[in-house]
């Protein structure tokens, strides 16, 4: 019998536990076993939400790397770190920091697809909680697809026709006997995510929860998955899907931007706020590490401190200033300023905030500004910026460049420590101060290891 790797049997959300049923409490189960009811399947998708939480991903690498070799992040200290061969852009195909990333990262596919086959051997989707357990199996794995895009591939529009390498697709549970796989191309991969996440819209429809004692915000619901697909629109350049998704997700679906007063203590709680949309919960005892670990917890593991050049951006009257929500830290005789948005560890982190209505406002201001909507870009943008600057004065309308210009600078601030500013950098062909948009150390590379087992899966140039 053909065994899978599961996740963990015992996942916690938010202190409400979901267990796997009537199943062996080992690391390696049959599928037919752990998915032979409702129950099972229900257990893995907590195992799989749980799952982004590691190291690899949104605890660690997939959110630092971004800011890190943006220019958002300095080293606070000099040894026992994470990623300085991408800061320092060493990277290389065999010892690359993000070669575990990758690995985790399909291998979360991978359990996601199990849980896919499942929801099709469990029932037709005219069954709700079968549709329910599709569809957010779907989101997670156009989550994931989108995220080693981002990482492992140039974006959409670096060819006229999105036709360079994307990544391998993973629409199946892989077996060590199956064909070897290959990378598709930027569009057939990005077509993969927005048909799982377009599949999700239509299935969410008429459905409850299949997990409860947490948040709506912990798992996907219809709109996270529009909030997404908005991104995802946004990266391919296609302003009027981008626009529509958003704008949707701003009108109809329930949130509700933070006051000023309120944006700080966001930070510092588990509640989500009421511009959440998609943050990734934590077990009410975890003990691990976390993004607070590196970030903001004045332990061992601190080690990144904010770059001049992210902090001196805000006004003295901005809320994500210096004043509220950085923590000076004096070092070797010098103040360094650390961020306060992920600055608790162990029992006191806070849940990963993936999906924002701010990020959402913002897609809807650069797909306006793409349209010719110059008035209401400039007004989706005026209302983040006065919203965390009450004395900032309100730009008025000028041209589609200064617009692009200013939606850049606040996407900076607003998603500063939230692993977006080198994606947004690069997905513009904007290149960094010392590496031009073209140099080959603007993609990371697959790891040797796997190009070495399937000579078919194509390096990316340079490595």
């Amino acid at each position: 019998m053909i065994r899978y790797i599961l996740l963990a049997a015992v996942v916690c959300i938010m202190g409400s536990c979901e267990k796997l049923l009537d199943v062996d409490p080992s690391d390696k189960l049959s599928n037919e076993t752990v998915f032979s009811d409702l129950s099972g399947a229900r257990a893995a998708l907590v195992g799989a939400y749980s799952s982004l939480l590691t190291l690899d991903k949104y605890h660690g690498n997939r959110m630092i790397y971004p800011d890190l070799v943006a220019g958002n992040l300095l080293y606070s200290k000099t040894t026992n770190v994470r990623l300085m061969d991408l800061y320092s852009f060493l990277q290389d195909a065999e010892t690359s920091s993000m070669n575990s990333t990758y690995t985790d990262y399909y291998s979360f596919l991978n359990n996601v697809n199990n849980i896919l086959a499942a929801a099709t051997r469990l029932g037709d989707t005219t069954n709700a909680a079968v549709r329910r357990l599709e569809a957010e199996a779907r989101c997670l794995r156009a989550l994931g697809h989108f995220d080693l895009l981002r990482l492992f591939s140039r974006p959409y529009t670096y060819t006229q026709d999105a036709s360079h390498p994307g990544i391998v697709i993973n629409l199946a549970p892989r077996l060590y006997n199956d064909p070897l796989p290959q990378r598709s191309s930027a569009t057939v991969s990005y077509k993969a995510v927005t048909d799982d996440l377009e599949t999700a819209l239509r299935y969410f429809a008429n459905t409850t929860p299949l997990l409860t004692g947490g948040y709506t915000q912990n798992t996907f619901n219809a709109v996270s998955a529009e909030a997404l697909l908005a991104k995802v629109y946004l990266y391919q350049e296609k302003w009027q899907q981008a626009y529509m998704h958003a704008d949707n997700v701003i009108r109809t679906g329930g949130r509700t931007l933070m006051t000023n007063q309120q944006y700080v203590a966001s930070w510092t709680t588990r509640v989500p706020s009421s511009e959440s949309i998609l943050e990734l919960a934590l077990e009410a005892n975890f003990a691990g590490t976390t993004l607070g670990n590196y970030y903001g917890d004045n332990g061992p593991e601190q080690q990144y401190e904010a770059h001049p050049s992210l902090y001196t951006l805000y006004r003295e009257n901005d809320v994500r200033g210096l004043a509220t929500l950085f923590v000076p830290k004096t070092i070797s005789g010098r103040i360094a300023y650390f961020t306060a948005k992920y600055k608790g560890a162990a029992a006191n982190a806070t849940p990963i905030k993936v999906l924002r209505l701010s990020d959402i406002v913002l897609i809807r201001a650069e797909a306006a500004a793409h349209l010719s909507n110059l008035q209401q870009g400039y007004d989706d943008l005026n209302l983040i910026r006065m919203r965390a600057d009450t004395s900032e004065v309100k730009l008025g309308v000028t041209d589609m460049a200064d617009l692009l210009y200013w939606i850049r600078q606040e996407r900076r601030k607003e998603f500063a420590f939230e692993g977006e500013y080198f994606f947004d950098l690069i997905r513009e062909k904007r290149g960094l101060p010392a590496i031009p948009f073209e140099d080959y150390r603007m993609v990371l590379p697959l790891p040797k290891t796997a190009t070495d087992v399937n000579p078919s899966l194509k390096q990316n140039n340079g490595y």
